[in-house]
């Protein structure tokens, strides 16, 4: 496949797991226990948004999405992030502005993540909601303030996704 032709199956990636996430969040404060299934939906999000950009410059390789160790999969979250910051792959506006303590923040997330989905109890930082809401700020960077794809040729999945990601926003904001 080609590097472009992972741009749409990543944004109905992203799309289905910020539907997921979207579902979750409201409940977190009845049941912290659905802090999981928000964690799953926002980091596989933020990975195939990471994708989606990565693959849309005519330079991009699919190997610029590949894990260096395992190249027949997907580069960890981590790769995806500093591929996404750097020079290399990305140039301004689509390159991600993001801070050393917002990726932190995203890998806290994608660690709980981890732990839960590997059937540990997993320990959830009493960050959790603001690393949430770093994760859906660097989607939105991604998919809708500075995509490196032609929006116009997946309005509908960057349409649905901009709901997603306003409705996962308000509801974090309401967390606090």
């Amino acid at each position: 496949m080609s590097a472009a032709d992972k741009i749409a199956p990543a944004l109905a990636g992203a799309l289905e797991a910020l539907k997921l996430a979207k579902r979750e969040v409201p409940e977190v404060e009845q049941d912290p226990e659905r802090w999981r299934w928000v964690s799953v939906g926002l980091v596989t999000a933020l990975k195939c948004a990471a994708i989606a950009v990565l693959s849309a410059y005519e330079t991009a390789e699919d190997s610029d999405t590949l894990d260096l160790k395992s190249p027949t999969k997907v580069a960890p979250l981590k790769l995806l992030l500093r591929r996404a910051r750097s020079d290399d792959f990305l140039l301004p506006p689509e390159q991600l502005p993001a801070t050393a303590r917002e990726i932190d923040a995203a890998l806290r997330l994608a660690a709980y993540r981890n732990e839960v989905l590997h059937g540990g109890h997993g320990d959830r930082a009493v960050s959790i909601a603001r690393d949430a809401d770093i994760c859906v700020d660097m989607i939105r960077h991604f998919l809708e303030v500075a995509p490196a794809f032609d929006p116009s040729d997946h309005a509908i999945h960057c349409a649905l996704i901009s709901d997603q990601l306003s409705a996962i926003g308000a509801a974090l904001r309401q967390l606090g």
